[in-house]
């Protein structure tokens, strides 16, 4: 160890003479200098764990511990000691937008799984590992859904995430890779990007490079000696495969590499190399692939012309650079070769392993699955060399089973380590031409450090935590004005981290949030307000509405207001909104029909469509479905229907597409929103089932489905008073049976296990304010403090006691502050005075319609959810 190595000893200093001294004068070392080399010597070879606890110790402890020579060191110890890599897996946890890493032993036998770290905003099906084996003890992962990299030390657990680039937001195709610098012993994130995948002209290529931590900043920048033009055509065809294939580039001698496929370039038959010096950034090529005397006569070895049997791919073996042939559905021998780059110069190659195929298990195990990688070798030096093989089978629909094998080179024995089932939904291509993402990749211990973004270091100053947390308690409005205090508030309010947080902070306890929303100016279609505010004092730019209004619940912090020719996705907290068209011709009804849809119309139904939101947790994205009926007839039980979805990005506003219509006509209650599934109740006086049953549609395979009803809601008649629908109640579907006769609300809950049972019986008898012969009555929530009921019949809503079976009244539309009229068209509300004239606002009632209320009652979220105006940006700002 180096003489400026210091540990903390003790807090006293002794007045003892310089070690230089000592050695002039003849004296032996100071018995405390002893020590601490002592000292340092035990610290390095204590397993990571212990040493990013003892950081904690002291200032000169840490200092020691995170030192660039102290990491080497003890690196090296670790690999002399044999200490043999671990695999590192991904899978997605409860929540959509967060995955979980974990480690495994690859001793076959061995169950010791544990939790490494978790990435936040990330969904598992979309993050692709980059470096299956680590470089320099680091991994690269990539968020294929927001275009997001992270660098990740799973034996630390510290991740870090690179800063974005607006430029490669719009690239068609980017292929990136993680190197290393022994020159400047420095980490280096390069990519290469394809501005457009059908030309390769030679300024549609980039390469860009970004170093952490680097003397360039917080930015990326081309490579220093740029992209020669004669390999721009190579460099096209690597991104491609690259992307096809899904087969990053690997590093290896200092060296980043990318397999090129011949028949992406002058439609040569012979493969090539593409690689970059990460130490001087420059390109070169090797033209020349391994060969074999079986090979048909000597014939360089190419890759087939066809993209469904990938030949081979890279790898590195013990820091050099190897290519894997794929020859499993060789006739004349199914074996995996391995060859060994000997010469970038001459091209020569080595044939270092060969596995045989030909026997049961392994062609059950390696010549089934439709994807076999091999992604490394571990070698500790008592059981031998083993290859690390990870395999991928298509099962059935989205499900993949993808496991993990190791072959041992000297008893040719293979054993499997780990395998899961997955839903993968990110392949950029149809199957079985494009595998799922890769999500295995091997680590060592290495106490190899990440430098944190500019951005990531300012979120965590103290000055900072002083803001968020007065942020946190301002509303959504206010927290949006704030933007335009200084220049650095912006980037924090627009971070996910802070918008997620916020939403937490503000989602505390779950209670019930009610707005009114009234008719808005001209920059807004509507109005919004909190329900005690309004109660208190009319909002001045309020006035009544003049056509019906249906609003949902809130998902992910948006609501959908729709009216019968509109729909308006709107974040009331913040304003932000958006408007779909919804043109089309009206609904036909036959004479008897149209009298049985006249007298059943509600506060709850608008025009002849019945429309849900959602949430796609895969592209980050608001859909719409909208089902909208062309014809109902309840004499002959016939009717024309079509079902459109609408994503609500911000590129394309009007882009829908249609699916399927559901198996069973749905009534005109409005979809209950669970997990991301919408529900709709079935209408028995429609179609061939006279019995109801609920209809489902989940937007990630975007199918319908049905699911039985409890036995007391199925049953119908055509006599029977009684309505049935669904709602949401506490994160959980629920069948609502509506008997006006009995006064009464009958709801059920669906269990985890696909059973029914009974939540609550809701009774009316003693609040005729709340008569389900006069009204539909709908549970909008549950006060998770005291467990009372939100009720809703458009025109009041009140807090139900299960225990006392009494409402108290919240709002009734007759409570609301009302002006003097100030036009022809509208009433305004800016009037301070708490009472008004009852006469007056049922003579505007009347002028309006029946059907129309002044006021409707509305939950909602409080939340920063919006969607970005830039072209490109397509993900919700808040999830």
């Amino acid at each position: 160890m180096t003489t400026g190595m210091m540990v903390c000893n003790s807090e006293k200093k002794t007045n003892v003479m310089p070690s230089s001294k000592r050695r002039k004068a003849g004296m032996p070392s100071c018995r405390a200098s002893v020590a601490e080399d002592i000292v340092t010597e035990v610290l390095l070879r204590l397993p990571i764990k212990s040493v990013v606890r003892f950081r904690a110790v002291c200032r000169s402890w840490a200092k020691l511990l995170s030192s660039e020579e102290f990491c080497r060191l003890h690196r090296a110890i670790t690999k002399a000691a044999g200490v043999s890599f671990k695999l590192m897996y991904f899978s997605p946890t409860l929540k959509f937008d967060a995955t979980a890493a974990y480690s495994c032993s690859l001793s076959p036998g061995r169950r010791d799984n544990q939790l490494l770290f978790t990435l936040d905003h990330a969904h598992g099906s979309w993050v692709e590992v980059l470096t299956p084996a680590p470089c320099h003890g680091l991994n690269l992962l990539c968020d294929a859904r927001a275009k997001a990299y992270y660098i990740c030390n799973a034996a630390t657990r510290a991740v870090a995430r690179l800063p974005p680039s607006r430029d490669a937001a719009a690239a068609h195709m980017i292929s990136t890779g993680l190197g290393f610098d022994a020159h400047t012993r420095e980490y280096k994130v390069v990519r290469l990007i394809d501005w457009n995948c059908r030309s390769h002209a030679q300024d549609t290529i980039r390469c860009e490079v970004y170093t952490p931590g680097g003397k360039h900043g917080d930015c990326w920048r081309p490579a220093a000696r740029g992209l020669p033009f004669v390999l721009r055509r190579y460099a096209a065809s690597a991104v491609y495969n690259a992307k096809e294939k899904r087969l990053p580039p690997v590093f290896a001698n200092g060296f980043l590499h990318w397999l090129i496929q011949p028949y992406h370039v002058f439609e040569r038959t012979r493969g090539a190399i593409l690689y970059f010096s990460v130490t001087e950034e420059i390109f070169r090529c090797v033209r020349k692939l391994p060969t074999r005397a079986s090979d048909f006569g000597q014939k360089p070895f190419h890759l087939p012309f066809a993209p469904q049997t990938p030949a081979g791919h890279l790898v590195e073996m013990d820091n050099q650079l190897c290519l894997v042939r794929d020859l499993r559905n060789d006739p004349y021998r199914s074996t995996l070769e391995i060859w060994r780059l000997l010469d970038y110069s001459s091209g020569d190659w080595s044939l270092d392993h060969q596995i045989d195929l030909s026997g049961h298990i392994m062609k059950r195990e390696l010549r089934e699955p439709q994807f076999v990688r091999i992604i490394g070798s571990i070698d500790n030096g008592r059981s031998g060399k083993k290859i690390i093989i990870t395999t991928c089978k298509h099962k059935v629909h989205e499900k993949f089973e993808k496991r993990v094998h190791t072959y041992d080179l000297s008893t040719e024995a293979l054993y499997t380590i780990l395998s899961v089932t997955e839903t993968s939904k990110s392949t950029y291509g149809s199957f079985p031409y494009t595998p799922p993402a890769s999500g295995f990749s091997l680590f060592e211990d290495c106490l190899a450090p990440l430098h944190k973004t500019d951005e990531e270091l300012d979120l965590l100053s103290t000055p900072v935590k002083v803001v968020k947390e007065i942020l946190f308690r301002l509303p959504a409005k206010s927290v949006i004005q704030s933007k335009l205090i200084c220049n650095q508030w912006p980037r924090l309010i627009k971070s996910e981290s802070f918008t997620q947080s916020y939403f937490e902070h503000k989602d505390i306890g779950r209670r019930p949030k009610l707005m009114l929303v009234g008719k808005g100016t001209r920059r807004s279609a509507f109005c919004f307000a909190p329900l005690d505010t309004w109660l208190s004092e009319a909002p001045a730019h309020c006035a009544l509405l003049d056509t019906k209004v249906v609003c949902s619940k809130p998902c992910h912090g948006m609501n959908l207001v729709s009216t019968a020719t509109n729909d308006y996705l709107y974040n009331p907290g913040t304003g932000f909104h958006r408007v779909y068209g919804n043109p089309g011709p009206q609904m036909h009804l036959q004479l008897g029909s149209q009298r049985v849809y006249e007298a059943e119309q509600h506060a709850f139904a608008v025009g002849s469509k019945n429309i849900g939101l959602t949430f796609d947790p895969l592209s980050s994205e608001h859909v719409i479905v909208e089902i909208v009926y062309r014809q109902k007839n309840f004499d002959s039980r016939q009717y024309m229907s079509v079902c459109v979805l609408r994503w609500c990005n911000s590129e394309e506003f009007c882009r829908q597409y249609s699916v399927p219509l559901p198996p069973l006509p749905v009534n005109d209650m409005p979809p209950a929103n669970v997990g991301g599934v919408l529900y709709w109740m079935s209408d028995p006086r429609l179609g061939q089932s006279r019995e109801r049953a609920i209809v489902s549609f989940d937007i990630a395979p975007k199918l319908f489905d049905t699911i039985p009803c409890p036995s007391c809601i199925a049953v119908w008649s055509n006599t029977s008073p009684c309505r049935a629908f669904v709602v949401e109640l506490q994160g959980a579907l629920c069948a609502v049976l509506s008997d006006p006769v009995a006064n009464s609300l009958d709801v059920w809950r669906l269990e985890a296990g696909g059973g029914w049972d009974r939540a609550c019986l809701i009774c009316l008898e003693a609040s005729p304010g709340y008569s389900l012969g006069k009204n539909v009555v709908v549970p909008l929530a549950v006060d998770p403090e005291d467990g009372r009921i939100l009720l809703n019949t458009g025109r009041k809503v009140g807090l139900y006691d299960p225990v006392k079976q009494t409402i108290q009244n919240l709002y009734s539309f007759d409570q609301v502050p009302l002006a003097a009229s100030q036009g022809s068209h509208c009433t305004s509300l800016s009037d301070n005075s708490t009472t008004f004239s009852q006469g007056r606002l049922m003579g505007e009632m009347n002028r309006l319609g029946s059907e129309i209320l002044p006021f409707v009652p509305m939950l909602y979220e409080e939340s920063l959810a919006c969607y970005p105006c830039e072209r490109g940006a397509r993900r919700l700002l808040l999830r």
